[in-house]
């Protein structure tokens, strides 16, 4: 089974329509977030700081980025429960391809 874990900064919510502004990568995020989900031997798991801390404790590589950079690494990205694949920013349509060996079509995101 391939799985992403994304580990996100604080936020109120995962959608990115919420606050002042909206923002485009995490409407994008969600929506691959709800397509791979759907994928049989796929997996794609988001764990916000604010909401789910225990999980960011949980997971030793990304508690030790954290100490070292302070949550402005975050989001980061792993592959496996093992590789870190992407630090300070979310990936691309292209790299979860990659990670995840789909075709995933790169979306525009009109706001």
């Amino acid at each position: 089974m391939d799985k992403i874990t994304l580990y996100e900064p604080p936020m109120c919510c995962s959608t990115g329509v919420c606050g002042p502004s909206v923002d485009g990568n995490l409407i994008r995020i969600t929506s691959l977030f709800q397509q791979i989900r759907k994928i049989k031997g796929k997996q794609f798991i988001r764990y916000n700081l604010s909401a789910n801390p225990d999980s960011f404790v949980r997971n030793q590589t990304v508690t030790q980025l954290i100490q070292e950079k302070g949550i402005d690494c975050l989001p980061i990205t792993v592959l496996n429960d093992e590789t870190v694949v992407k630090i300070n920013d979310y990936p691309t349509n292209k790299e979860l391809s990659k990670w995840l060996n789909l075709c995933l079509e790169e979306a525009e995101v009109s706001l």
